[in-house]
């Protein structure tokens, strides 16, 4: 089975894909934020294209795994996302891959790596 990993962003969301044979997450691509209805076709259009039967969505939580305003924003974006495609939505603590990417790839865009970072996280506890 395929999945599409999500770093969710008021202005840009990051991208990764995977799969439970090879348990191995690549960054995909980074898409423009421009409004709730746009970004659900790209990504529905997305899902269909690639075949992902599960859309892993990474749910910001601090370091004492309280909520925030961005946690509510990404459960609200998942369950919204939900509505718009047949993949299952799962959320996954996406603790740390920020700050991961950067390291991966100093001083650029890095949301598409810290999706892969985090959908990797999700296929390493799935084995």
């Amino acid at each position: 089975m395929k999945y599409l990993g999500i770093d969710y962003g008021e202005a840009k969301v990051g991208l990764a894909i995977g799969d439970n044979e090879s348990g191995m997450a690549l960054p995909l691509k980074i898409i423009k934020n421009s409004g709730r209805q746009s970004l659900f076709k790209e990504l529905a259009e997305l899902i269909i294209a690639e075949d992902a039967g599960k859309v892993v969505v990474g749910l910001p939580i601090n370091t004492r795994a309280e909520s925030s305003n961005q946690t509510e924003n990404v459960r609200r974006f998942s369950e919204e996302l939900a509505d718009h495609t047949q993949a299952e939505i799962i959320l996954h603590d996406e603790r740390f891959s920020s700050q991961e990417a950067q390291k991966l790839r100093p001083g650029s865009q890095d949301d598409d790596l810290a999706a892969m970072i985090m959908l990797q996280s999700y296929l390493d506890s799935q084995r």
